[in-house]
């Protein structure tokens, strides 16, 4: 308690007023990172020993085709809530904060459904991915019900940082953590495959998805949003919510192809054992990325706070010590991983994988772009603008599928690699000329 007391008058003393709640928000995320990564090892690890590289290559597959198509067909609600709700909440209007998030819940719980029901066609045509695709159909169908238990999980979260109680996001994240890695370790130690991992993951989605929920109804007093739950009556929102709208479907849509393009792609042109080798190398790499996106998704509502309120010279303070400090972490990081990637790989996947090494290194410098820029890249949404995030991951997807048709065939899951770090390298540089644009603007112009 001493502790806790006297870290949190450090705080008071060392930030200024308007970044205390995001240092108080980034660091519960953090805690969920933590939880999440800690997780995340033992899940790996044991994933790995369950199915070795062709196996994890057969589950990277299946993720990756459900994970494009739910994320294809939806709408990232977590920044309208996040932006606009904000805003109405700060503005007075009430009604139409409340009307905007049911909006946004039921219209990403029904994408979902349409999503699984359209999952259920897909797997009629996975054959020339998976082989015998007879064998892996049911897979996929119990993957998708994951999509559907966790569809208003980042809604919930924006809900949770509104109310500024992500401490019962850290709860829920421990509980499915918890859940999930017992589940797997429970199916290693029966001897169980394929479905028995699948199912694992399903569990935890499940966990995360009501629990969250089941979080952000209990927070909607602290939220500014009482109520929310008692009406099923939505507002359709207004004509600049809705610009937003389209412009972030088309940026979640490109999202989510460069996220999972890339193993489908690798799948087409190598065997199963090269894409389990760089899907265990890609999951190492995407782990050490939980702490930036922490940072980034705590900063967001701070920024719209601020930006909306016509301080941009807080804004600019926010971007200039989450940058540095997101750099920071990354530098000692991602040097520590140069160093020390012989016995990670040993400790986390086992025998089989020593040739997931090389990819693995080739993947650092991509997540080192990634994690310096992550705090300015939620700026644009901040502030309600969705289109120099589509540009940047467009950018990125160019850049990458280009480099993976050149260097995957030649060099396999290695060449496969390096064109995931040309993809983020892209993704930074395409931000750079927004970000320095906006974060020189006047208080004047923000207002």
């Amino acid at each position: 308690m001493v502790l806790k007391r006297g870290v949190a008058a450090l705080v008071r003393r060392v930030l200024p007023q308007s970044e205390r709640r995001a240092a108080r928000q980034t660091l519960w995320l953090g805690a969920i990172t933590v939880a999440q990564f800690l997780a995340s090892i033992v899940q790996v690890a044991v994933s790995a020993r369950i199915l070795g590289p062709e196996g994890l290559g057969v589950v990277a597959v299946i993720i990756a085709l459900t994970s494009l198509l739910y994320r294809l067909v939806s709408l990232p609600g977590n920044e309208v809530i996040t932006t606009f709700v904000t805003r109405s909440i700060a503005e007075g209007r009430m009604e139409e904060a409340t009307g905007t998030l049911r909006f946004t819940m039921l219209v990403s719980q029904g994408l979902s459904l349409v999503s699984y029901v359209l999952l259920a066609a897909v797997t009629l045509a996975v054959s020339g991915l998976l082989g015998e695709a007879e064998d892996y159909r049911s897979a996929l169908l119990v993957y998708g019900v994951g999509g559907v238990a966790a569809a208003t999980f980042r809604e919930s979260m924006a809900v949770l940082r509104l109310a500024d109680r992500l401490q019962l996001g850290f709860a829920v994240a421990v509980v499915s953590s918890a859940a999930r890695t017992a589940f797997l370790v429970a199916a290693w130690m029966a001897g169980g495959g394929l479905i028995m991992v699948i199912s694992a993951y399903v569990v935890g989605d499940v966990v995360t998805g009501v629990g969250m929920f089941l979080a952000a109804a209990c927070s909607e007093r602290q939220a500014g949003l009482p109520g929310f739950l008692r009406s099923l009556r939505a507002r359709v929102p207004g004509r600049d919510v809705i610009a937003f709208q389209v412009g972030s479907f088309w940026r979640a849509s490109v999202e989510a192809v460069i996220l999972h393009i890339d193993v489908i792609l690798i799948a087409s042109v190598l065997s199963l054992h090269q894409v389990g080798l760089y899907r265990a190398a890609y999951q190492i790499v995407d782990a050490t990325k939980h702490p930036f996106r922490s940072i980034a998704t705590g900063v967001q509502a701070e920024y719209s706070r601020q930006w909306y309120g016509g301080d941009a010279a807080a804004v600019r303070g926010l971007a200039r010590r989450f940058t540095l400090l997101s750099l920071a972490i990354a530098v000692a990081g991602y040097g520590l991983l140069v160093i020390i990637y012989g016995p990670v790989i040993r400790i986390m996947l086992g025998a089989g994988f020593e040739e997931a090494a090389f990819p693995l290194l080739f993947m650092i410098p991509g997540a080192l772009a990634f994690a310096v820029v992550a705090p300015v890249s939620v700026l644009p949404a901040a502030i309600g603008r969705a289109v120099p995030h589509l540009a940047a991951y467009s950018v990125a997807l160019v850049a990458m599928v280009a480099a993976i048709l050149v260097l995957a065939p030649r060099y396999g899951a290695e060449g496969a690699a390096w064109a995931n770090s040309i993809g983020w390298i892209a993704f930074a540089a395409a931000f750079v000329p927004f970000i320095v644009g906006t974060l020189r603007q006047g208080d004047d112009a923000v207002r």
